[in-house]
């Protein structure tokens, strides 16, 4: 009799998936921007993933990008996610 609860045991939890762990980044909801000639924490080499926008230009570094996942911005028309 103890054989077949274990036996039943395991077929009910084979399907089971386990809890979704949390994301080990933050994303960025509300990002500052200064100015190109202020940036001086940026190299000539860094990646920088660039959306503009009837006259609103912005530049988000990769590897701040990389780190964080994903980015939640604001432009004219309206909301835009930034993902590297």
């Amino acid at each position: 009799m103890r054989l077949l609860f274990l036996i039943a045991v395991g077929f009910a939890t084979v399907g089971v998936l386990p809890a979704q762990q949390p994301l080990p980044y933050r994303p960025i909801d509300h990002p500052h921007f200064v100015a190109a000639a202020q940036a001086s924490f940026l190299a000539p080499s860094n990646l920088l993933i660039g959306v503009s926008e009837d006259g609103v230009s912005r530049a988000y570094p990769a590897a701040i990008v990389a780190q964080h996942g994903i980015v939640e911005d604001q432009m004219p028309d309206g909301p835009i996610t930034v993902t590297w």
